[in-house]
């Protein structure tokens, strides 16, 4: 069992931090790693094993760093939970050294357990910080990125998540994404609308980046060779696990606790059970893996 009781911080990252203390252990229901973020499928996958696209996921994040293992990379994961995707890259990829953020004690606690268990306590390092003010030095790491992380940022564009990811990286790095974007945000029905607001409302979220707004905002602090793919189609083989994994967690709290669940943790279930719904309007929302790289300094 995790300890996920800790002291709340206050502050802007208090609902954040509050959130996965109280959801914490819940997430172990969707994935025995603790992988916190959807799966990738690919033809040749079984879409019935969920864990296997998870990490497939984390696969496709870390290829698309473009680096050159030959050399010692230093990445830096923005948002590393408990650290499962940190895991999977220091073990798959040769020379990484991956810095792991997290606003939340009791993930970096459990993280380091978890990365020792592994044996890779010294290719891992976890920190408790705040990746929009983030204690690491200017151009730092040959790698950034971020896995359904973004999105606790404030605001459309996440301008304080990138401004941060553009100091730290290394010019002509690069920086990859994996999120749910909103697509415009005029006339929309008002059905989409309330059930983004409960999603969101519900994950601890000011509210979904928007596509445009976040890619402009790559630009104007530096980044370029912006490119978005939209992976939609390739998530929805692990989304479909949702109504499974959820009433499989529903029938185990009725037996441990009769469903005596405290209101974060029900509004976390209300919110896994409207995002398969969120994900459906193509037109108005997507799941994307983002692209950029640093410029490069003139010599």
């Amino acid at each position: 069992m995790l300890d996920t009781r800790r002291r709340v911080p206050v502050g802007a990252a208090r609902d954040v931090v509050r959130y996965y203390c109280e959801t914490g252990q819940d997430y172990e229901a969707w994935s025995r790693k603790f992988n916190m973020h959807f799966g990738y499928f690919r033809l040749g996958m079984n879409p019935f094993v969920l864990e296997r696209m998870l990490d497939e996921m984390t696969r496709q994040v870390i290829v698309r760093l473009g680096l050159d293992y030959d050399e010692e990379n230093r990445l830096l994961d923005m948002g590393c939970g408990l650290g499962a995707s940190a895991r999977l890259a220091a073990r798959e990829f040769s020379g990484l050294r991956i810095d792991g953020i997290t606003l939340v004690p009791w993930q970096v606690e459990q993280a380091r357990r978890l990365a020792a268990e592994d044996g890779l306590h010294g290719s891992i390092t976890f920190h408790q910080d705040d990746y929009t003010d983030a204690s690491f030095a200017d151009d730092t790491y040959d790698g950034i990125y971020a896995l359904e992380s973004a999105c606790h940022a404030a605001g459309y564009d996440k301008e304080g998540f990138v401004r941060e990811a553009a100091r730290m990286l290394k010019p002509g790095r690069r920086l990859v994404v994996a999120d749910g974007f909103l697509k415009g945000t005029q006339r929309m029905n008002p059905l989409l609308r309330w059930c983004i607001g409960r999603v969101s409302k519900n994950w601890a979220l000011e509210t979904f980046a928007e596509l445009d707004h976040f890619t402009d905002c790559l630009e104007r602090n530096g980044f370029e060779d912006v490119q978005v793919e939209d992976i939609s189609w390739q998530i929805a083989p692990s989304v479909m696990h949702i109504p499974w994994v959820t009433a499989r967690f529903l029938v185990h709290e009725l037996f441990k606790t009769r469903l005596r669940m405290n209101r974060v943790r029900w509004g976390h279930i209300l919110a896994c059970v409207l995002a398969p719904l969120v994900g459906m309007a193509r037109t108005r929302f997507a799941y994307c893996l983002v692209t950029a790289r640093k410029v490069r300094l003139d010599v």
